[in-house]
């Protein structure tokens, strides 16, 4: 029996122990319940609300602000759009001419030769023909060019 005895002191010691804590629990969930941190909660909820709202005005107002600015930046440019387009078309102008122009001295060149030996084919048919009625002037003209390659005789 002393052993039955002892096992209803152990049981009997731990339903105590169980009511006190029951006792605990119940009162830890009352306070719980009746305290004023599920109030608080609701107006944390409530402000946070306001705060996005205000953060939202804020952001739509910096948008918009932000929107004005570079309206006014796109006005206010250094150079204007048509500054740059004249610049680009006095640029396209001035090399297209410089470019027409070397073509024309390039040419010109050529026909420079052309007209050079077109020139000396000519003369040399006139002063054949010219010589050819004038022998006595050929001779002269003979003398003249050796001069002129040896200086030295006389």
């Amino acid at each position: 029996m002393a052993k039955l005895d002892e096992i209803t002191e152990l049981l009997t010691d731990e339903l105590e122990g169980l009511r006190r804590m029951l006792a605990t629990l119940d009162t830890l969930s009352k306070e719980l319940t009746s305290s004023e941190t599920v109030k608080e909660i609701s107006s944390i909820r409530n402000e946070l609300k306001e705060l996005n709202k205000t953060q939202e005005d804020h952001f739509k107002k910096q948008d918009v602000r932000t929107i004005q600015i570079e309206e006014q930046l796109k006005k206010s440019q250094i150079i204007p759009e048509w500054l740059l387009f004249m610049v680009n078309l006095v640029l396209i102008i001035s090399l297209s001419v410089s470019g027409y122009l070397g073509y024309q001295v390039a040419q010109f060149e050529e026909e420079r030769e052309n007209a050079f030996e077109e020139g000396s084919a000519y003369i040399s048919t006139e002063l054949k023909g010219y010589f050819g009625e004038h022998p006595e002037a050929y001779k002269t003209f003979l003398e003249w060019s050796k001069k002129e390659v040896n200086p030295d005789q006389k």
